[in-house]
């Protein structure tokens, strides 16, 4: 039951965060527009990164067992590119919105999955 209560804290916390993501690069160029200007500093591109690393790392515990941790690792690591390589073409910027609703539909499936078991 432990380890359930994890999982489900896990997934909880990476949708969360995926979702502010989308909501952050939505909002920055308009608030850069105004002029706050500390939203598109690089740390939070790195603490989006690191949240959803930990969420995801713990939601699978770390391991390829399903094709629902295979999904969410995938996700990541083009979530991870697509935010490295957003400043060379604009396709990135999409994929960053991709991703992110990725992570997020992967952690709804990993919670369902784990309700069921």
């Amino acid at each position: 039951m432990i380890q359930f209560k994890e999982l489900h804290w896990a997934d909880k916390l990476g949708a969360f965060s995926a979702l502010l993501c989308i909501v952050h690069c939505l909002a920055v160029p308009t608030l850069l527009a105004l002029g706050i200007k500390f939203l598109s500093n690089p740390i939070i591109a790195f603490l989006f990164i690191l949240i959803a690393f930990i969420s995801i790392y713990k939601a699978t515990n770390g391991k390829l067992k399903s094709g629902t941790s295979i999904f969410l690792w995938i996700s990541f690591i083009g979530f991870v590119i697509t935010i490295l390589l957003e400043e060379q073409a604009e396709v990135f910027e999409y994929g960053m919105f991709l991703f992110s609703i990725l992570i997020i539909l992967g952690h709804f499936y990993n919670m369902r999955s784990c309700l069921k078991s």
